[in-house]
C-alpha cells in the first residue's frame, strides 16, 4: 500500500505543481486575490490534481523496467535491427509491450505476453509523426490487409532509420 501511494505521489508531482502555476497565474495576476485566499484555492486544486493524475497514470501505465524485461523470441536466421519498449493501438485501446523489428519481420509483445507478427516485406505506407517534448513519437503502418498498425515509440529516430532502411 505504501509503494503505490509514492507511486501515485510521484506520477502525479508534476501535475500538482502545473496546477498550482495556473491557479497562481489566474488568482494573483489575473484576478488579483489575496495571498492567503489564493493559498486557500490552489493548494487544494493542486493535490486534487497531482493525486488524480497520478492514479491514473499508476493504474494504466507500465514500467520501463517491466517493458524491457519482456522477451521476443526471434528466429536463430533473424537478425534483431532495433528492440524496445513501446505502446501498440489494438482495438482503440493502447496496449504497453515491446517492440522488436528484425530483418524479416516486426514483432510486438504486449505486457500480458499476447504477441502479434507482422511480415517486414508486407508493411507499406509509414508515416511519421515527431513528439514535441521529447525525441519520441509515433509511426503508423499498414499491413497486406491495409490494417494501419499504430506505435508509439521513445526514439522515433532510430525507429525510422531502421524501418526505411531496405526501402531505398
Amino acid at each position: 500500500m505504501k509503494e503505490t501511494i509514492v507511486k501515485i505521489i510521484s506520477n502525479g508531482f508534476l501535475y500538482g505543481v502545473y496546477a498550482f502555476l495556473l491557479c497562481f497565474c489566474l488568482g494573483i495576476i489575473i484576478a488579483h486575490l489575496p495571498l492567503g485566499l489564493f493559498l486557500e484555492i490552489s493548494i487544494p486544486i493542486a493535490l486534487c490534481s497531482m493525486i488524480l493524475n497520478g492514479a491514473i497514470y499508476t493504474r494504466f501505465t507500465k514500467s520501463v523496467k517491466v517493458l524491457e524485461k519482456i522477451q521476443i523470441n526471434t528466429e536463430d536466421f533473424e537478425n534483431v535491427m532495433i528492440e524496445a519498449p513501446a505502446n501498440h493501438l489494438i482495438d482503440n485501446d493502447i496496449v504497453s509491450g515491446k517492440l522488436c523489428l528484425t530483418d524479416n519481420r516486426l514483432l510486438f509483445k504486449s505486457h500480458e505476453q499476447k504477441e502479434f507478427v507482422w511480415d517486414k516485406a508486407e508493411l507499406h505506407t509509414m508515416v511519421f509523426y515527431r513528439s514535441f517534448k521529447n525525441k519520441g513519437g509515433e509511426f503508423t503502418l499498414k499491413n497486406k490487409e491495409d490494417r494501419r498498425l499504430m506505435f508509439e515509440v521513445d526514439q522515433l529516430k532510430s525507429w525510422k532509420t531502421a524501418l526505411l532502411k531496405e526501402q531505398k
